[in-house]
């Protein structure tokens, strides 16, 4: 076993955590901190193999949150005091970090000014560093940024043609985001199909969603830009649409810009077309004759085969495609709706092998021999790969990195 790495990813409200062994696939421990700032007690969660242990207690702050969490990690899952480092996923890095880094306080400080960049998450994020800090000061804490692997995108992917001196000073360009995974799922597909040279997409579809396009590596162009918003509809989120339609809202109903975002944000995507959040109810609703739920199914549908068209002449001609995320790996529906559109290009999935959902849900070619396309579904593990991004920036490696198994459990 190699010196286990503790993953955090704070929010608002709650923080979700990880024992990870980079030598292994799956977290010796997993849990989630839930209730934070209540005057309520919260819920401290912590599961290790097929057992779970709760604490309940009052959370005011997510330094007490933290502190239940190392309580529990220390009772039931690894001694704290073996814990060799703490990653940290810190939204967006902007223009300033194109890797993974050790925290320093001038770190802290570039966080703290990137928050208006992401005023949702980074504030959240450094609040979880600085109490993991405080709680466990004498090991390596690293952030592990969610743009990173977006920061090199062509010029041409990332520019808006907006007037370059009001871009340049406020740092107005396509950052995208979800980079954690399409940078592990990009690796996955790569390994499973034996070609470091593949021209790829990568459809990342769960609460957050995101579209890239991968060259032999390198993100070439993704769906999300300045903001999460850009791109897909999701469950809660509108997804791209006309800057238009914002001063035509604010004139005609009064409404001031800080309501129209949070209603972009929050009140859109699946709910605001149904009044629903969970994929498979959306589904359920539309084969009992819903029409806004058929629709939302239609406008998901439209808007994921738009990107992948747009990104197969991108690439000059996609070589594989991947499916990712909670509705990326099991929504059988969306993944053969999507391929049946895309038989123009010579899309043929293998509907038996599409619509196994039986077990653990395991990274897989869904394709036939015959497509011109490979479509593969991808396991997201997000927390596993921040704990490597994490360990390689530290100078750890795995103890066989080349061994059939290190491979299968890449």
């Amino acid at each position: 076993m190699s010196e286990p790495i503790l993953v955090v990813n704070a929010a608002f409200g709650a923080i979700k955590y990880y024992v990870i062994d980079v030598d292994q696939k799956e977290p010796l421990v997993r849990g989630k901190a839930s209730g934070i700032g209540q005057t309520a007690p919260g819920e401290v969660t912590l599961t290790r193999d097929d057992q779970t242990h709760l604490l309940e207690q009052r959370l005011p702050d997510h330094l007490s949150a933290l502190g239940a969490i190392l309580r529990l990690i220390d009772e039931y899952g690894q001694p704290v005091g073996q814990l060799a480092a703490v990653a940290h996923r810190v939204v967006h890095g902007a223009d300033l970090f194109a890797a993974p880094t050790v925290i320093t306080p001038a770190v802290l400080e570039a966080i703290k000014d990137l928050s208006p960049l992401a005023p949702e998450h980074n504030p959240k994020a450094l609040i979880g560093i600085l109490a993991a800090q405080r709680l466990l000061p004498d090991i390596p804490h690293v952030a592990v940024f969610d743009t990173s692997f977006f920061a090199d995108l062509p010029a041409a992917a990332a520019a808006y043609a907006l007037p370059a001196e009001l871009t340049e000073r406020l740092r107005i360009r396509r950052y995208g985001f979800h980079g954690l995974t399409h940078r592990y799922v990009s690796e996955r597909a790569s390994l499973l199909l034996g070609r470091h040279d593949l021209r790829q997409i990568v459809c990342y579809l769960g609460n957050g969603s995101s579209i890239s396009a991968v060259d032999a590596g390198r993100p070439i162009d993704v769906s999300t830009g300045f903001t999460m918003i850009e791109g897909l509809p999701t469950r809660a989120r509108s997804g791209t649409i006309d800057p238009g339609i914002h001063r035509y809202v604010i004139e005609r109903t009064g409404m001031d810009i800080v309501e129209f975002d949070r209603i972009l944000r929050e009140d859109s995507g699946l709910l605001g077309l149904t009044g629903m959040t969970d994929q498979r109810q959306v589904w359920t609703a539309a084969d009992h004759g819903d029409e806004r739920a058929a629709l939302a199914v239609e406008v998901l549908v439209h808007r994921i085969v738009s990107y992948i068209s747009a990104f197969h002449g991108v690439l000059g001609g996609a070589q594989a495609i991947s499916f990712t995320g909670t509705v990326g790996e099991q929504d059988v529906r969306i993944r053969k709706a999507v391929c049946d559109r895309l038989a123009c290009l010579g899309v043929e999935i293998d509907r038996g092998v599409n619509a196994k959902t039986l077990g653990p849900i395991r990274s897989r070619i869904i394709s036939t021999p015959r497509s011109g396309i490979a479509v593969l579904v991808v396991q997201q593990r997000e927390p596993l790969a921040m704990a490597r991004q994490a360990a390689a920036l530290l100078g750890w490696k795995r103890k066989t990195p080349n061994s059939p198994e290190a491979v299968a459990t890449s």
